[in-house]
């Protein structure tokens, strides 16, 4: 009986928990809403109401003057409800407050004043019934995102795990030979890194390079790589240390050596931290049609061990793979939607050569982004492989899981600004919240039930999109599972709001200010991300 009641102690009681949310602030979030949700109630107990007056009598000023207005049936039964009537409370008041604020009006006497609670009661009609107008929308919005969740899940299970239909023959002259970028930083070691690399020794395909790029001269993977190189001789791998400064992004300048070595007409970056199958490079090339120029696989991670590994998997497993898979279709179909990005990307080199190499997005922090944006605008395509990019980096902990995320966030904020209004909306709390509300003006639906029929429904879609990906169920129990969407969940409002106030972004050893569209500026003053 009390082994649930233990393992939700022991997880509250987790060290790496309790410092993640010591240290990323949500106190003063958390203080700001309490305080927003005191003036809402307040607003609402001292606004007029929209009824007629029962009577009353002029003032010695000359003021109007009314009876105390009737409860209207609607806030009656919204103030009736516990919990559900406070929250009806709370967010009709603040519908109140925007239309009474507007009710400002020139007096007889030739002075601005407020109306009268009969002039209001007037124009209270046109409000609710830009209200209802608003609801009806929010409910179209919500109910747009169960489509891309049906959607999601449809085009993941067609398509993800499927086995290419092309065969690559070592003898066939028409063979695409690939370079693969390897960008290294090995302070501090990542012990999984031995394991990651010699992957890609392994690959089954016929004609391609390793060109290992590492920033710094005494870097510990240096020796790896060497390691490696001397075990598998047969492979054709090269190793250039120091860089190139061509831009202000790190990665650019680390990967330059590398790139203008390169020989093959295919480009493939990829990440220290990610493994391959042996047929994982043969899929993406079978993926590069003649209309494709870029080729990129959707972040998932390997099985390990402890909560920040089950964390990440069910963020890439459920709310990114959600969103990624319909960009992709979209993408496919045709729309120009990019939603590419550079963790394993597979590109073509005389286009990028076209633009001037890598160097010339160096100027960019997320280039990835603005990789897909100029192909694409040369009119290629883009297509998602239908194997994920397997993340197995051995060190996981919360707070760089949520940093991460966090550095994304700031990004998608620079290079695509309308995303500040419409990416707190596509969450699963912010999004129930405002349908709760509407389902309640539209329909007087019970906002309590509502909204945790909206949650467990997501939850469930959200598992299913998980075991798609996964290819299988996950290697955690669905109580792991509960706990780790709820945490996710949560915290994306948090890591939002802390995106939106604070947009400096610390990577590796710099800090970056961006500008709006993405271009980066280096800044001296050093802030830490989370």
């Amino acid at each position: 009986m009390l082994r649930p009641t233990r393992r939700v102690a022991a997880w509250i009681l987790d060290k790496d928990w309790a410092n993640t949310l010591n240290n990323i602030g949500y106190q003063s979030w958390a203080w700001n809403f309490c305080v927003l949700l005191l003036l809402s109630s307040a607003a609402h107990h001292n606004l007029p109401r929209n009824n007629p007056p029962t009577g009353g009598s002029s003032s010695s000023s000359g003021a109007p003057t009314t009876a105390p207005p009737t409860t209207t049936s609607s806030s009656s039964s919204a103030g009736s409800g516990g919990w559900t009537g406070s929250w009806r409370l709370v967010l009709d008041s603040l519908v109140l407050v925007t239309s009474t604020t507007a009710a400002s009006v020139t007096t007889s006497g030739g002075s601005s004043g407020w109306v009268g609670v009969g002039a209001l009661a007037s124009i209270m009609p046109d409000a609710h019934l830009a209200k209802v107008v608003f609801a009806a929308g929010i409910l179209v919005f919500w109910m747009a995102f169960w489509i891309i969740h049906l959607i999601g899940i449809i085009y993941g299970y067609r398509k993800l795990h499927r086995r290419g239909t092309q065969a690559v023959d070592g003898g066939e002259p028409g063979v695409l030979g690939v370079s693969i970028l390897k960008p290294l930083v090995g302070s501090p070691m990542d012990p999984n890194l031995m394991t990651n690399l010699e992957t890609f020794f392994t690959l089954n395909y016929p004609k391609y390079e390793l060109l290992f790029c590492v920033q710094e001269e005494g870097d510990p993977s240096i020796m790896l790589v060497k390691q490696l190189m001397k075990k598998h001789p047969h492979v054709d791998a090269s190793c250039f240390t120091g860089g190139l400064e061509v831009g202000v992004n790190p990665k650019i300048n680390n990967m330059q050596p590398g790139y203008l070595a390169a020989k093959h007409e295919l480009i493939l970056i990829s990440d220290s931290g990610l493994m391959m199958k042996e047929d994982t490079l043969t899929d993406m090339v079978d993926h590069m049609t003649a209309d494709v120029g870029i080729v990129h696989q959707m972040p998932f991670t390997c099985d390990r061990k402890g909560w920040p590994a089950i964390l990440e998997k069910v963020f890439f497993g459920t709310s990114h793979a959600r969103m990624y898979l319909f960009l992709g279709l979209l993408d496919a179909l045709g729309f120009g939607v990019n939603c590419c990005t550079g963790m394993s990307c597979l590109m073509r080199k005389k286009v990028l050569d076209e633009a001037g190499g890598i160097s010339a997005f160096g100027i960019y922090l997320a280039e990835d982004y603005f990789f897909a944006k100029y192909i694409q605008d040369q009119g290629w395509g883009i297509r998602i492989s239908s194997q994920p990019a397997w993340q197995n980096a051995g060190i996981s902990r919360v707070k760089s899981f949520l940093s991460r995320l966090t550095r994304w966030c700031k990004l998608r904020v620079a290079m695509v600004p309308h995303t500040i209004v419409l990416e707190p909306f596509s969450e699963c709390m912010i999004l129930g919240l405002v349908a709760s509300w509407a389902a309640t003006v539209l329909f007087h639906a019970d906002y309590l039930t509502f909204f945790l029929f909206h949650t467990l429904t997501w939850s469930l879609a959200d598992w299913i999109m998980l075991n798609i990906v996964q290819n299988g169920p996950p290697p955690f129990s669905k109580f792991e599972f509960v706990i780790s969407w709820c945490f996710r969940e949560v915290s994306a409002i948090f890591i939002f709001l802390h995106a939106i106030w604070n947009p400096v972004i610390t990577w590796r050893t710099g800090s970056y200010k961006l500008r709006w569209w993405g271009v980066a500026e280096p800044v001296n003053t050093r802030v830490t991300v989370m």
